[in-house]
Parts: structure tokens; sequence; C-alpha cells
């Protein structure tokens, strides 16, 4: 049973949600706060057991409501919190700063309400997912490769991460574009795309778990690929609700579902970070490159997403100019999972349609690839991941 808990002083309220979801597995139900009652009066009233929602209403006032969900946030860290207000943009960054998953407008009609409601609690049951593996299973992982600015090798990681993978799970593996102008997936693998997830756009509801492998395309290595619409025009009916069944529908076929992104952060990463077991955050090393990584990272740890498993990947980490590894590593306070050599080798195979970790797995880079994706792949099989990509050389 899924709890949404109403904190106002509003009498009746709770019914009408409840009438508008509709819904009798989601139990609502109202706690007044009276005037002399502390927040953690309100943490103590909440009920436990089965994924809750906390809505704090527009009559608590501002302070009072931050506090609420301030203590809401430290002592009940499962919960998700709506708070409904005035779009302020200094309330806003303090809602964000205690863990608030979304704000809505007091003019918004009930029917508003309710579907953000009903976002949060499939956002609560994905979260879920995540926490025990894809399907309860936590050897299935779904890998989102991001950076805030362009420019990065979000690409070329995303491609040889996915490969490097298909080494013990050949079949297992897809690799999905979610860059939906400009994607380069295609280019990456030299593809031939007969379909593209636009074309799985369109189709909708008429997909299921089976025929949404018809829309990939096969690699030799084993990988399956969604690539990115053919133009920049066909991403317009890619909607956020649309992008979610995707990766649902894929992460019920494939043990791993390795996202590449557009950078920054916009509609389609925010849902790849829904999803996401795992986020490689990549940077280089020049200075606009790892102060945007700076404010991402504040930004996702702000927006709920602390709980994933975080990867550092620095690209280019031997530069001649810019910062140093020791310097990005001060920088972010985090320790660097992957650093990758610059190397001429790497740019030249992705620019072929080669990725560097299977045309040349005894380059550094390709050493320090494959080492890093051994955390993703269970103990037993970690060893055949080696053997196998140096068999490809030896198979040339």
């Amino acid at each position: 049973m899924s709890v949404v808990a109403f904190v106002t002083n509003e009498p009746g309220v709770d019914r009408e949600l409840s009438t508008e979801l509709a819904d009798h597995t989601i139990q609502v139900s109202s706690i007044a706060l009276g005037p002399t009652a502390s927040p953690m009066f309100i943490v103590e009233s909440l009920p436990t057991g089965g994924d809750l929602v906390v809505v704090v209403a527009a009559d608590i006032p501002a302070d009072r409501a931050l506090a609420v969900l301030e203590h809401i946030d430290r002592n009940r860290p499962t919960a998700a919190t709506v708070l409904i207000t005035d779009s302020d943009s200094a309330l806003l960054r303090r809602a964000m700063a205690v863990g608030v998953r979304s704000v809505i407008s007091p003019t918004a009609s009930l029917e508003e309400l309710a579907d953000t409601v009903r976002e949060v609690m499939a956002w609560l049951a994905r979260r879920r997912q995540v926490l025990v593996g894809v399907d309860g299973d936590p050897e299935r992982r779904v890998l989102s490769v991001l950076s805030a600015k362009g420019g990065t090798g979000k690409t070329t990681v995303a491609s040889n991460v996915a490969i490097a993978l298909a080494t013990v799970a050949p079949g297992q593996v897809v690799l999905v574009d979610f860059d939906l102008q400009f994607g380069d997936v295609e280019y990456a693998l030299r593809l031939k795309p007969e379909q593209t997830i636009a074309d799985l756009g369109r189709a909708r509801d008429r997909v299921d778990a089976t025929s949404v492998k018809a829309f990939l395309t096969a690699h030799p290595s084993g990988v399956f690929a969604l690539c990115a619409p053919s133009s920049p025009a066909e991403s317009e009916d890619l909607s956020a609700v649309v992008l979610d069944r995707v990766i649902d529908l894929l992460a019920s076929q494939f043990r791993y579902v390795v996202i590449d992104t557009a950078g920054g952060i916009d509609d389609a990463s925010l849902v790849a970070m829904d999803h996401a077991t795992d986020l490689l955050l990549m940077s280089s090393t020049d200075i606009p490159s790892v102060r945007a990584l700076q404010k991402t990272v504040h930004a996702l740890g702000s927006l709920g997403f602390a709980d994933r498993n975080w990867h550092y990947i620095l690209n280019r980490s031997d530069a001649k100019v810019g910062l140093t590894p020791d310097d990005v590593r001060e920088a972010i306070g985090m320790p660097i999972d992957l650093a990758i050599p610059d190397t001429k080798a790497m740019t030249l195979a992705m620019n072929q349609g080669s990725p560097l970790i299977e045309t040349d797995p005894r380059a550094a880079a390709s050493k320090k690839l494959t080492t890093f994706v051994q955390r993703f792949i269970p103990e037993i099989q970690a060893e055949p991941i080696r053997k196998s990509a140096f068999s490809l050389r030896s198979s040339r």
C-alpha cells in the first residue's frame, strides 16, 4: 500500500485528492500542523511501511513548511516530498536543499496535483528498483553517462563501456542514445539503423518487452543499440513519459542498459538519471568543464540522486594544459574512478566507427576502461573480460 500524507490545516483536502486519484492502492490521509506543533510531530505522525509521499500544502507558512520538510529529509529519507507554494526563486532553492522532489503552484488544479503525486509515486518505485537492482536482480544495471558540457567524450566512453560489458554478457547489453537531437552512437559504432528511438516513440503502447528488440541495431561485438532520431525534428514527440517507458522495456530485457546523454541536464537526461543504478559523471581537465562538474554534483545531490552509485571519469587526464587529476579530485571532493589518458588512437578509432577497446585492447586507455568496467560485473564473471578483450586482437 502506498501512502500520501497531506500536511494541511484545511479539512477535506485528503478526501478530494483520494477521489481524484481513484486508486485503491494509494491511501490518502491528512495531518494538521497546529500553531504549537513541532516539525518532529509531523515526522512522528507519518505512517510506516510502503512508499510514502508527503505533500505540504500552501496554507502552511513557508518557514514552517521548510522546517517540516528538512525534518522529513533527515528522519525519513525514503519518503518523497511535494511542496505547494508560489514560485519564489529563493524559496525554490531552499526547497531543493531539503530534498523536495516536486514543487507545484497553489493555483494548480486538483487533477494537476493528482498527476504530480502519481509521478512522484512512480519515481519512488523506480528508486526502490535501483536500490535492489532492476526487477529485483542486483546484477542488472542501468548506467547513465552524463556531463554538464559537451565535448568531454561521453559517447566514446559509453560505447567502449558497452563493448567491454558485452565481452562477458554478449547479447545482454543495449546502448541507448538519449542525445535526441545530435546523437552520435550510430557513427561511433558505424551502424546503419533501420529504426531509431523516434520510431519506437511513435509506436508507443503497441510495443512490448518482446517487440522492442525490433527497433534495435545489432553490432558485431554483441551490443545492441537504440540510435537517436535521424533529424532533430523527429525528437519533438519523445516526451519524458515515452522515454520512461523505453528504459523500462529495455531494462526488462537486457542485463546492462548503457545510456549516452546530451551535454547538460535536459528532460531526457533526467529520465536517464531517474532509472540509473549508476551515474557515470564525466569531465575533461579544462577549468570550465571541472566547474560545470562541481555544479552538476551539487545539483544532482539536491535533486535526490545521492542514493545512486556515482562514478567520476576524467577524460584526457594527462593533457598538457588544464588541471591535474589531483586538482580535479580536490575540486569535486571525490576520488576519480577512471582517468583516461589523452590519446589520438582513441579519437581515431571513434572517427572510424571502431571503439578502441575493440580494435586495440592492449592500449593504455583500453586497459583502464576494462579495469573500470569490472566493477559492474559479478565476481564470477570478472575474469573472462580480460580474456575476451585480448582475444579480440588475436582473432584479427
